[in-house]
This record gives structure tokens, sequence and C-alpha cells, in this order.
């Protein structure tokens, strides 16, 4: 964003006083502790902090602009303020505005899982050609949505916005914020079944993209979800509309797949030889997304191919490192069923002498979920494996799954309890297998592991 505070307030419908100086707006932040120079800062009101207390913390600073609340008491001094009834609902609403008036195309991306790796994918392709952005970190809920399409510079070609929901309509209230002209839907799994019920429900909920898109707009799906193929049909979809997957009948379909350390090389019925610096054969299939958004911007084969080299991956998730003599596949960001399923395929793709995975708790999963860690457990099974190591109160279950199944299984009641036992491991020729829901902070479990051998 690059807007005089006059023009925030026309975008607003606000009269501008001018009462100081126009300054220049360069960014937008809803923050205070990460408020930059020349920002506009929307105070938000949440359950424990009302952003309105920081407000002249950050008059104070070298922001430009402040929206706040009329009821709100204490209006900072020396800055711009620009008043509204409410600042959530005018920060969607200026997000809004600024999407109209900016030329780029927007590209929204749902999913169960796999949403973070095609954004990455789809902006990395896209490079090659265009000037693109894309959603930074986890920022695919309605604030960050708003938040990071006023963060997109004006002068680029395509903004790729990551859309997130726990319940039914959030996709629908998305899209009417930055109302894609691509959509892409990856997959329906068992995240959020605590709150939608069933995976009907889920489908449901994530098709609410496809009621959203224009008639121009475009859709990209996975043809291979049984969920997702059942609840399209439903829908009226874009006379654009493309299916990706390893059947035969998708529009793009997978034709080979290998992957070394350096990352997979795959090959589909509308391009041979494609190679990124990812790991796992599902990210053959988020890679096919990006494949069909591409060819349907007009980038030819080449720059596609080059744009495979420049994707650059959101950290924690499938990253393999080297941690001593030990190769530690990092995939610490999240977990659900068919994430773990995911990770494992790729993890038993590497042959090692010992394997060692690790699972945390996996949130969200509604009534079932013991049963689901149950059979979590029972499905490590049917992979390489020397030792699971289980922490967390649900993964009990995944312990009692996998021995009662044949495996070397053990559950551990700390960190500290499980540093001990991964430890002696960095000293040999071995791999790690790290997986688990964010809030179990995994990440600490490998910043001491790495600590370990410096």
């Amino acid at each position: 964003m690059h807007k005089k505070c006059s023009e925030i307030a026309k975008m607003l419908g606000i009269e501008w006083s001018g009462e100081y100086e126009d300054r220049m707006v360069c960014g937008v932040s809803f923050d205070s502790r990460q408020v930059k120079d020349n920002d506009l800062f929307i105070p938000l009101i949440g359950e424990k902090v009302n952003g309105h207390r920081f407000g002249q913390q950050v008059a104070d600073s070298n922001a430009s602009c402040i929206l706040w609340n009329e009821d709100e008491e204490d209006v900072p001094s020396g800055i711009c303020v620009l008043k509204v009834k409410n600042t959530a609902v005018a920060f969607r609403e200026l997000a809004r505005s600024y999407r109209d008036l900016c030329g780029f195309k927007i590209i929204g991306i749902t999913g169960s899982n796999g949403k973070t790796s095609t954004k990455d994918l789809v902006a990395g392709v896209l490079s090659a050609k265009y000037k693109v952005m894309k959603t930074q970190g986890n920022y695919n809920a309605e604030v960050g949505v708003n938040y990071t399409i006023l963060n997109f510079d004006e002068d680029i070609d395509i903004g790729i916005v990551e859309m997130g929901m726990e319940n039914m309509h959030e996709i629908e209230q998305l899209c009417e914020i930055a109302r894609p002209d691509i959509g892409i839907i990856t997959n329906v799994g068992t995240a959020h079944l605590e709150n939608l019920g069933s995976q009907e429900n889920i489908a449901k909920a994530k098709c609410e993209m496809i009621d959203a898109l224009g008639k121009d707009a475009i859709l990209i799906y996975n043809g291979d979800d049984p969920y997702l193929v059942k609840e399209i049909k439903h829908h009226t979809l874009p006379k654009k509309s493309f299916s990706y997957g390893e059947n035969l009948y998708n529009d793009c379909s997978l034709t080979s797949f290998t992957q070394s350390e350096k990352g997979i090389t795959f090959s589909t019925n509308l391009m041979n030889a494609l190679f990124t610096p990812l790991l796992g054969k599902h990210q053959a299939f988020n890679s096919m997304a990006a494949v069909l958004c591409a060819l349907e911007l007009n980038m030819s084969k080449e720059e596609i191919r080059r744009g495979f080299t420049l994707v650059a991956p959101t950290k924690w998730r499938t990253q393999l490192e080297n941690i001593g003599k030990c190769k530690v596949l990092n995939d610490v960001y999240k977990s659900n069923p068919q994430s773990a399923i995911a990770a494992l395929e790729t993890f038993q793709q590497f042959d090692s002498p010992e394997k060692i995975i690790v699972f945390g708790d996996m949130f969200d999963l509604g009534d079932n979920t013991r049963q689901i860690h149950y059979e979590l457990g029972q499905a490590v099974s049917q992979y390489d494996c020397d030792l699971l190591l289980c922490i967390g109160e649900l993964s009990k279950e995944i312990e009692k799954g996998a021995s009662e199944a044949g495996v070397n299984a053990m559950h551990v009641e700390s960190q500290q309890a499980l540093l001990e036992i991964l430890k002696p491991y960095l000293n040999k020729t071995c791999m790690m297998l790290i997986k688990g829901s964010r809030g179990m902070h995994l990440d600490l479990v490998l910043d001491e592991l790495r600590r370990g051998i410096s």
C-alpha cells in the first residue's frame, strides 16, 4: 500500500478533516508491537486485549495514521486519526476497497491440507513471469486476509491469498473480501471435525469458494478427493474448471514421480520432468495445481520449469536437515491424519540403516479423536520404523495402536524425556521424522537437538 491518509479516508467513506498533514501510509498493522514507520495502525478489540489501549504508544512512534472506534476514549494525539464505527468492519471494508482500486489478480487457495505448500508453489512458479506476492506465515483467517491484501504492493500482477476456516460461511466471507479470479481447493480432510462434525460438512464449507467465484473466474481442484468430487456436483462451476490428481480422468494427471534429498521430480500428461525443491508425493499434487494455474495465465513451459526452481517453502513443513550424523525430516508446523500419512509416505522414500519417528498430538479432530490417533498408530506398522516415540496425552493412543500392530513404540511424558532418548541418535547414521500439531511445540525439541551438536 502507498496511499495518503486522505485517500484512505475516501476509501472508507470518511470525510477528510485535514487536521494533520496529509501523510503517506506505506503499510498496515493490527499489532502495536509490529508497527513500522509510516504504517496505518488498526486497533482491534479481542477477547483479552483492546488494541485502542496502545493508540498513544503507536502515535508516539513514526506511524502515519490510526483508525479509531467512535465510542473509544483517550483518542491519541500527534497522529492522523480516522474515526469509524467499528475498526474490525473498517479493516474488512478497507481491504475490499483496496482490492478494487488495484488492478492485480487474486488467487485464493483453500483446503484441509496443502494450502501453504500450494501457495508457495504457485507463487514460485508464477514469479518466473509475473510480480507476485503471497500470504505470509499463517495469516489465513479474516484479519489475516485483510492484512495480507492491504500489504500487497499496488504494482503487483498477482496476489496469492491463503484462506483457512473452522466453521461454515468463513470461506464465503473471505471470498467476499478477496474476490478471487482463480480459486484452488486442495482437498477435504479431518481437520476441524470438532466444529463441523463430518467431512461432508467440511467439503460444503470448502466449496463455498465455488459459489463466490465470478462467471469469468477459474476453478482448480483435487479431482481425486471423493468428498470434494461429490460435493462440487451440487454447485455451478465456472466455465473454466480443471481437476488434478493421480487418476487419468483428471485434466492434469500424474504419470511419474521420484524423490531425492534435494526434492521431487515428476511428470504429468501436460508437462514432463518437472523438478521442485520440496519433498513428498503430495507435493507433486500441489505442484499440479500450480501447473494448471500457470498455463491458464499464459506462461510458457520454459517459464513454468524455471518457476519451480524459484519456490521458497514455508519453514517447518517437510524439510530435511542434518543434525550431527542424523538426517531429520522436520514437519512440526501442524498435524492431522492426512498430513501424518503424507509425512510417513515421504519418510518411507528415504533409505537409512535406522529410522526413528516422533509423533505428537493432533488437535481439532472431534469426538473420534482418540480412535483417529489409535488408527494412525496402527498405520505406522506399514512403514519402516525402528522406534516410534509418542508425546502428548492423545498420542498415548498412537502408541497403543502401534504397539498392538507390532511396532516398537513407547510414550514419553515430557520433552526432556524425549530429548534424552533422541540425543544419542545424533551421533549415529540414521533418520528421524518429527511431526505434531503446532501446539505441541516440537520445534523446541528441534532447537534443543541443534544446540546439542553446536
